[in-house]
């Protein structure tokens, strides 16, 4: 009976473990087959090539003469203002479009990404006034996409080191104009605006307000477009037909939340620092000299204009509060006594050489031919303890003598000026002290003359810092 239970019970295990090994092979079977059906999904995602061959590689034929090729930034990072070799250090993320009708229903999605090793005709944009580029978008990262209807939008990132030619006849007070400059050639006609996939719309223009690293406060940032040319003295030159100016006077706010917006990525306090337009207005204009189109000495420019003035705390601490101290310290000999020479006199050349090595500080700066303000600052602080120096000679001379040097020239019996043995030189002699009223003693003169002094010398430095500060300011 057990013999015929076995047999009974072990074909149907065995058909079992058959229907449980052909379900594990349908399952993996199905599941491969997803997964080839995703990827040629995905294959369909990137655009691998173009239709056109090196035709891809010129200019598209569209007509007119000017390509149309819409400009817009994100101002990354700022800062590493240097006055020596007049330049600075940003990092920039540039956005292109333009419009190619032979790229053209190649996709029915709205935007599709193109294949890095996919060559197509890029507008010829070269930075002008950057001492050193480098783009820092990676190889294998995707820069270009491409839509339906042929607009083609390329972002990529760079870093640069552009020449910004400084004033600094009011340095440290002083405020600055850096320019990053864009020339479009091939017929480009450059214009700021906001591309398809660009999801900023208040500036074409925008800035990461907690990157502004630097010694100078950025006031406002503009942007224009104007005509070129190669050739000098051309009518129309420099014609701006487009311009957007963007106030930042509240963009300092934003490098106090640094730290906290590492911490909160993604709120909107944040999002609106990291992604800055300020208050902004734009205006446009027509050129004769872009309307011209059979003159092929025109090009077109664009200019981010960065409207800078510089921060004072720095230099409030490092010299203008330090020598300020060392003229009040030189002041303080007005209240010694006349007669405490050592003290007066240790005071005075302490505070000539304490200020002639505060103001070695100047020295790594950059060679102008013309005076600064900050020289003007310095040059004055110093006449200011050397006045109080000189100023206690002439005290202890009146305190010790109570009279004066004068030059006096004896007559002969006949009329004749005579000095012993020479007759050219004038003989010096220190007259006897004259009997003078009570209460004009050398000592109360010199009191006099410390009491003057007292008073003088601040209300001279209040009105050189009020004039000082006002005229600076105002340049």
């Amino acid at each position: 009976m057990a013999s015929v239970s076995v047999l009974y019970v072990a074909p149907g295990l065995l058909f079992l473990a058959l229907l449980v090994l052909v379900g594990a092979t349908e399952a993996d079977g199905g599941g491969g087959g997803e997964e080839e059906e995703d990827d040629d999904d995905h294959s369909h995602d990137v655009l691998h090539e173009v239709p056109g061959g090196e035709e891809m590689h010129h200019k598209p034929e569209t007509g007119e003469r000017w390509m149309d090729v819409t400009l817009a930034a994100h101002l990354l990072s700022f800062g590493s203002v240097s006055e020596v070799t007049m330049d600075f250090k940003a990092s920039v993320q540039l956005s292109m479009e333009w419009w190619d009708p032979r790229l053209a229903n190649l996709t029915t999605q709205p935007w599709v990404p193109v294949d890095p090793e996919v060559e197509i005709w890029v507008p010829h944009v070269d930075f002008k006034n950057t001492k050193a580029l480098k783009m820092t978008t990676g190889e294998e990262e995707t820069t270009t996409w491409v839509s339906r209807d042929g607009l083609v939008n390329r972002v990529q990132r760079f870093d640069l080191t552009a020449a910004c030619a400084m004033n600094l006849q009011s340095f440290p007070l002083d405020r600055q104009l850096c320019k990053i400059k864009l020339d479009g050639y091939e017929d480009a006609r450059l214009r700021w605006g906001f591309p398809s996939l660009w999801a900023q719309t208040s500036a074409p223009v925008i800035t990461d307000a907690t990157a502004l690293h630097s010694q100078f406060k950025m006031t406002g940032l503009s942007v224009k477009a104007y005509a070129n040319s190669f050739l000098p003295n051309i009518a129309g030159k420099g014609c701006v037909y487009y311009k957007n100016t963007c106030d930042y006077l509240d963009a300092d706010t934003c490098l106090t939340d640094q730290q906290r917006c590492e911490d909160a990525v993604g709120s909107p306090d944040c999002d609106r620092c990291i992604y800055y337009s300020g208050s902004c207005s734009n205006s446009t204009k027509m050129c004769s000299l872009i309307a011209e189109t059979s003159n092929k000495n025109v090009f077109t420019s664009a200019e981010i204009q960065l409207h800078l003035s510089r921060r004072l705390a720095y230099h409030l601490l490092q010299m203008y509060i330090p020598s300020t101290s060392i003229v009040i310290m030189s002041w303080v000999s007005f209240w010694i006594d006349a007669g405490a020479v050592p003290a007066r006199v240790c005071l005075g050349v302490t505070t000539v050489l304490t200020m002639t090595a505060q103001s070695s500080r100047a020295a790594g700066m950059a060679e102008v031919s013309y005076v600064r303000a900050l020289d003007v600052w310095i040059v004055v602080c110093q006449l200011f303890v050397f006045s109080a120096l000189i100023e206690y000679a002439v005290v202890n001379f009146v305190f010790r003598f109570g009279a004066v040097f004068s030059r006096r020239r004896p007559s002969t019996a006949n009329g004749k000026e005579s000095c012993g043995k020479s007759d050219d030189v004038a003989a010096v002699k220190i007259l006897e002290p004259r009997p003078k009223p009570e209460g004009t003693t050398g000592k109360e003169t010199a009191q006099t003359i410390d009491n003057c002094c007292r008073v003088a010398f601040p209300s001279t430095f209040v009105i050189f810092n009020a004039a000082y500060w006002s005229l600076y300011q105002l340049l």
